[in-house]
């Protein structure tokens, strides 16, 4: 028997993590482990329980349910993330952020079993990186990229950078026009070497030797530029101290 997924709602209001915990006891294939109030308080939340799916309200003042994602577990160990909330105008940078659903409240029943079914067809972080069929690419690994305009085979040294949209990714290849394809930015992870590869943060994987230019806008971002790529990226924080220690290690 499949053991139900494991979940922490991160809400500062108590009746809603109430409301949600009561509504997910219809559903047995998840089961809520653990509760927080902030972002502060969920950190050790999630570190302790370790699980499977974070239902995340946005605001909940001073902070940002945003402002929680590059705290989580590091791959293969990072939570899903359905965001919950009453506001609708967040909901683009949501899935640009890779989370697998966006809730809003007054959570409905039946919109809450489209999202658990989705939580449950995908497979489990743990699982997936202990699969032995799904074997890791070398760079000169050729592989099929599909989208509804083109299907194209490319060397995996040909990649220079993946965003995440949700389920799906945004593939850039040099010397190609970039492709929307159905895989997930975890996946990628799992399949690309990751001696050349880096996730960066949540939502972006880089081939590091394409790396050109690191330009601090601010505190909180920085713009990349990578060799096949036209234009610049914007990451945050997080993603700099990352990008700074590859180049450190690469010397």
């Amino acid at each position: 028997m499949t053991p139900p997924r494991r979940a922490v709602i991160v809400d500062d209001e108590r009746l809603a993590r109430k409301r949600l915990r009561d509504l997910l006891k219809a559903h047995p294939g998840i089961t809520v482990v653990g509760e927080a109030d902030s972002v502060e308080t969920a950190v050790p939340v999630i570190a302790e329980h370790r699980p499977d799916v974070v239902f995340l309200d946005v605001e909940m003042p001073p902070r940002s349910g945003f402002d929680l994602l590059p705290l989580l577990p590091e791959s293969p160990h990072t939570p899903d993330v359905v965001f919950v909330t009453a506001y609708e105008n967040f909901a683009l940078r949501a899935f640009e952020v890779s989370a697998i659903d966006y809730l809003l409240k007054p959570i409905h029943t039946e919109r809450l079993a489209l999202t658990v079914q989705r939580l449950l067809s995908a497979p489990r972080r743990d699982d997936a990186a202990d699969d032995p069929a799904e074997e890791s690419w070398a760079m000169d690994s050729r592989v099929t990229l599909s989208d509804r305009r083109i299907k194209s085979l490319v060397e995996v040294s040909g990649i220079v950078a993946i965003q995440a949209l949700g389920a799906y990714s945004r593939v850039s290849v040099a010397g190609q026009p970039q492709m929307i394809i159905l895989r997930s930015i975890s996946e990628w992870e799992r399949r690309l070497p990751s001696a050349e590869f880096l996730r960066v943060d949540r939502s972006l994987i880089i081939q590091t030797r394409l790396l050109r230019k690191m330009m601090l806008k601010s505190r909180d971002e920085t713009e990349i530029s990578l060799e096949g790529l036209p234009g610049v990226l914007s990451v945050g924080r997080v993603a700099t101290a990352r990008l700074k220690k590859q180049v450190k290690d690469m010397g």
